[in-house]
């Protein structure tokens, strides 16, 4: 059974908490409604509310009382060994992802920035409860992956809302301009999507060419190596130029969303939100790898990734600073 099969079942499990959930928030609604509450408000209530029934029940009262105790406090202990192991980390990031894309509807736009501490508390709060009532396992992997849930789904309403601006002013010529980078990252997300769909024989192979052709200019006297030592030689650097290949890609995809975010100038804000979802991207894309033949998700690989993309938009930032420094003196 593969991990996308685990998760599939435990989600149609959770999905039966879904019309008592419903229900309440339809009386939720028409209270709200009664209050005069409307707009963005009045939705993002009644969401957040199914939300939280459907979560109650998953973490709480779908469980017996004194089920589960224990704890541990390994960082990525419970990652396991089994593909239902792997499944149940992977849910608890998107068991909170609905948690960072509703909450910023509820709240003022000054108080949007508590998403994410929020979804950090309400995980400890359950942890912590689970603890006390031997409904769960009180384990610090939950709070980190519930945690980057909540950052996952924060980002995502920051790119809905930035996209639905660049609707609204699509017809100036900065709006033309952050649509076309739009397009060009989209574009650049699927060049990345296949990459990561080949096979890990294939992927090796791609990469064992690109390090001869590397060798051919590298190393002296390549070319009149026998056959063996010229697939040595490759297969010595096959892991930096893989490794080297993944930051290029990423670092692209930063400087593209960079290109969508950047108004008349980039600001500090903007080119971190660039780098953030980047970062989440190469998240998913570690997710995707897990369904490929061969291949795994790796942390670390997000981490390079992340890294990638922070370089990608240093170098445009500095060189964009030059620039302007030098216009100046002119």
């Amino acid at each position: 059974m593969s991990v996308y099969q685990c998760m599939l079942a435990d989600i149609s499990d959770v999905a039966a908490f879904l019309p008592k959930a419903v229900l309440l928030g339809i009386l939720v609604g028409i209270v709200l409604w009664l209050c005069h509450v409307r707009g963005r408000q009045w939705i993002g209530s009644v969401l957040f509310v199914i939300y939280a029934v459907v979560l109650l029940q998953t973490v709480f009262f779908c469980r017996e009382q004194g089920s589960r105790w224990g704890t541990d406090m390994r960082l990525f202990g419970t990652w396991g060994t089994t593909m239902q192991d792997h499944a149940w980390v992977l849910e608890n990031v998107l068991l909170f992802i609905p948690f960072g894309l509703l909450l910023p509807l509820l709240l003022p736009k000054r108080w949007h920035p508590v998403t994410v501490p929020a979804g950090l508390l309400s995980s400890i709060c359950i942890e912590y409860v689970q603890l006390r009532t031997g409904r769960g396992f009180c384990q610090l992997d939950d709070v980190v992956m519930n945690t980057l849930g909540a950052l996952a789904g924060y980002l995502l309403w920051l790119a809905g809302r930035g996209l639905l601006r660049g609707m609204r002013c699509f017809c100036s010529r900065q709006g033309r301009r952050r649509g076309l980078f739009g397009v060009l990252v989209l574009l650049w997300m699927l060049v990345i999507f296949s990459f990561s769909a080949q096979p890990a024989d294939e992927s090796t192979q791609t990469s064992l060419r690109v390090g001869r052709a590397v060798c051919a200019v590298i190393v002296p006297d390549y070319a009149q190596m026998t056959q063996e030592q010229q697939t040595a030689w490759a297969e010595r650097i096959e892991f930096p130029v893989r490794k080297g290949a993944h930051m290029t890609e990423y670092a692209v995809l930063a400087v593209l969303w960079l290109g969508v975010l950047a108004g008349e100038e980039i600001t500090r804000k903007r080119a971190l939100i660039a780098i953030a979802l980047t970062a989440l991207y190469a998240s998913t894309d570690e997710f995707h790898q897990l369904f490929v033949p061969g291949r795994s998700g790796q942390v670390r690989d997000v981490l390079i990734d992340s890294c990638g993309a922070a370089i990608g938009v240093l170098i445009v930032w500095g060189i964009i600073k030059f620039y302007s420094s030098k216009k100046e003196k002119q």
